[in-house]
């Protein structure tokens, strides 16, 4: 008796030990971010009927790590649907304001921020137009709807600069990029050297391209004072004269920012000669960083059938 009560014991111990565990595991789970910050998903009833009052749950759910800041999600074309009520303040945001030709009311919502990895739940109340209706513009409804939001990104190129002496290094080209829709790739352009490194007092160019990975055909438009380029103390700009340079130095700041504003798709990067200088270590990386902010826009068209009942 006494070793089958010991036993049970022992089972209980394990059992509430593997408990423990699972919840610290829960608890230190990082979600894995993706370039689509901002997903955008809906769930209506399975069965839309003409003349129906439906309800649209639209869940709009963060995929990064950092906050999303100034998110308007708004009606841009019903379809044919009637807007009869919006949720967005009990959902912690506010209506949108000049809604135009969908509702003198509502039209969508607004909200100050998502934090990382959270999400928002909102409830849009519709009309399902009547049969007469449904006959003209035919059952299957495609209501679209427009999400802008702000958002930021980092992107990182560090090559390995040689002194002046140094025959050789084993280290590398090192590229980082955090998430986000909006990347800043870069690459050298003209160089001298024939290895992934330069050495102290050497010239190349470093050419910056920005890129939307979501879609081919965005739209967005960077301003210029958003988006910082900043050298660290192994490269500067080349000091020849009549080079090629497509960034300038704003008053007494660190940084650049480019000569223009970016807008996408690109047509042309942006360029600029650098040199190389390092009389202090063997080799150190020399870095350039760019860090930039944007206002970010996608429009989602979804497919609604409404069942026509034949009596």
């Amino acid at each position: 008796m006494e070793l089958l009560i010991l036993s049970f014991l022992v089972i209980i111990i394990f059992l509430s030990g593997c408990g423990i565990n699972d919840e610290s595991q829960q608890a230190n789970f990082t979600p894995e971010e993706k370039d689509e910050a901002l997903k955008f998903g809906y769930e209506i009833t399975d069965q839309v009927l003409p003349g129906q009052v439906i309800n649209m749950k639209i869940t709009l759910t963060s995929q990064v790590k950092d906050n999303i800041d100034n998110i308007k999600l708004r009606v841009t074309d019903p379809y044919g649907l009637k807007l009869l009520s919006q949720n967005c303040v009990s959902a912690g945001g506010n209506d949108l304001p000049n809604c135009g030709f969908v509702s003198p009311l509502r039209c969508g919502c607004e909200f100050s921020q998502l934090e990382g990895f959270e999400d928002i739940e909102l409830n849009l109340i519709f009309k399902v137009p009547g049969s007469d209706e449904i006959a003209r513009i035919g059952r299957e409804l495609e209501p679209e709807f427009t999400i802008t939001y702000d958002y930021r990104g980092e992107s990182k190129y560090r090559i390995p600069i040689l002194r002046e002496g140094e025959r050789t290094t084993t280290a590398d080209i090192e590229e980082t990029q955090t998430k986000g829709p909006i990347h800043v790739e870069m690459e050298r352009g003209f160089t001298s050297s024939n290895y992934n490194w330069e050495r102290s007092g050497s010239q190349f160019s470093i050419v910056i391209r920005v890129r939307d990975v979501l879609t081919s055909k965005s739209n967005v438009e960077i301003d210029r004072d958003k988006f910082d380029i900043t050298l660290n103390s192994y490269l500067k700009k080349s000091p020849e004269p009549g080079v090629l340079c497509d960034f300038v130095i704003v008053g007494t700041n660190k940084y650049y920012n480019p000569k223009i504003n970016i807008n996408l798709p690109m047509k042309t990067p942006i360029v600029c000669a650098l040199e190389a200088t390092n009389d202090q270590v063997p080799w150190a990386y020399g870095e350039i960083k760019v860090n930039y902010n944007y206002t970010y826009k996608t429009v989602k068209t979804e497919r609604i059938d409404v069942e026509i009942v034949i009596v």
